[in-house]
């Protein structure tokens, strides 16, 4: 019997927790998956193979290309290295996209995902979004004077990682219970679905709290694209309940959540000082000038972009002589990143790694799937999460996972998990 399938199990359950626990774990664990998927370890008779060869991996490419596609990306940081110029600056950028090759890798290199081990990992995430939130307002109620006046001058919560990013993570998970709620997906009690919904409930009113909108307007995104993707199995008064949650929401935590209506207006003050031009010390005024930088920047070298090596420099020689900013900061867009750094070859093949998944008819086959990775798109419109090892991780986890669990569903390994319907 083979132990290398429950190994990478427990090790992408690490990996979903580490999103909140810790940010070391989630610069080792993707080695050590790569590590242990690559070796096969049996028992009764005890036996270790290394299985990552050549001709293995070139026999699954036809098998499982919407999952190895994503490692194009971190080959565009490799080629790059013929224009980097500065060697230094180039491995700095690129080592950290490693996740890129030995993630996909490995879950290539193993058998279809199950739906309880779908379920095991992510709830892995979900615990550890519920059980921070805890911590998190113990903090907001303690000072809430003091935390809702700074959410009101753009300021943030105290969190367990960045706020966008664990923002994101709350998003996500809360998302992920309303759709096992919704499809009765459980691991064993009848219970359950009831406990997801709650916790989807929850999750939805501490993201008010949290008041980071990137994490809220996620949140909206993906409740109104289950609503249009399950529009099909929902029955009318389900549908027009969650349609009322999106439209009443917003208005309600508007008037019974102060910090969300401080968020709120700074927003609109912010927007009302970018157009005056008097934004540069404001949040969202630093997000669109750094949206005109990258833009800018990219448009002096269409074709193959700054590269690697020199788009840094480039970004703060702009901030000084354009901006007269001693700081600077990467474009919030991750599309814009990329155009910058690779110019429109670069651009055209990322878009490709994205869109590539979603051209598989077993894609569409489960609405949680492809609202999730839906919502990791969004997400790369107003920041640019695959620069940093959480959003990289948690990017490539819920992708590869979701993907290897439907390549089941086509195989015929999940078939029972097709007859629940809402």
């Amino acid at each position: 019997m083979s132990i290398r399938h429950p190994i990478a199990v427990f090790l992408c359950m690490v990996m979903a927790m580490s999103l909140v626990w810790s940010k070391a774990l989630l610069s080792i664990f993707p080695v050590v998956f790569a590590l242990f998927t690559a070796i096969d370890i049996e028992i009764e008779p005890f036996r270790v193979k290394w299985v990552l060869t050549p001709k293995n991996i070139i026999g699954i490419i036809p098998y499982k290309p919407f999952i190895l596609v994503l490692s194009l990306y971190f080959f565009l940081f490799v080629v790059s290295i013929v224009y980097a110029g500065n060697l230094s600056e180039w491995w700095k950028l690129t080592h950290p996209k490693f996740p890129f090759l030995l993630i996909p890798l490995g879950f290539a290199m193993l058998r279809p995902f199950t739906r309880k081990e779908y379920m095991y990992i992510t709830l892995c995430m979900i615990l550890m979004a519920i059980w921070s939130s805890i911590w998190v307002q113990v903090a907001f109620y303690s000072n809430h004077y003091l935390f809702s006046q700074s959410l009101g001058f753009g300021g943030s919560l105290p969190t367990p990682i960045n706020h966008i990013r664990y923002s994101v993570v709350v998003a996500l998970s809360m998302i992920i219970c309303l759709a096992f709620a919704i499809e009765d997906w459980k691991l064993k009690y009848t219970w359950e679905r009831w406990a997801y919904g709650v916790a989807a409930v929850y999750l939805f009113y501490f993201l008010h709290i949290l008041s980071v909108r990137s994490g809220l307007a996620l949140a909206y995104a993906g409740i109104f694209l289950l609503v249009i993707f399950y529009s099909q199995k929902l029955v009318r008064w389900k549908q027009l309940a969650l349609l009322a949650l999106i439209i009443l929401a917003p208005f309600m935590a508007y008037k019974l959540i102060p910090g969300f209506e401080q968020k709120v207006n700074y927003t609109i003050y912010d927007l009302g000082q970018f157009k005056q031009d008097q934004g540069t010390a404001y949040s969202d005024s630093e997000r669109w000038d750094s949206w005109r930088a990258g833009i800018t920047i990219g448009n002096r070298h269409p074709f193959f972009g700054t590269g690697t090596g020199h788009f840094r420099a480039e970004l703060e020689k702009y901030y000084k002589e354009e901006l007269h900013k001693e700081t600077w900061t990467r474009p919030h867009n991750q599309f814009i990143n990329v155009f910058a750094e690779f110019g429109l070859v670069g651009l055209t093949v990322f878009l490709f790694v994205l869109l590539y998944p979603m051209i598989f008819r077993s894609f569409w086959q489960l609405p949680l799937m492809c609202t999730l990775y839906i919502m990791l798109l969004f997400s790369m419109l107003v920041e640019h999460p695959l620069d940093t090892e959480i959003g990289t991780v948690m990017f490539l986890l819920i992708t590869v996972l979701g993907l290897s669990y439907l390549d089941g569903l086509e195989k015929g390994f999940n078939i029972s998990t097709l007859k629940n319907s809402a």
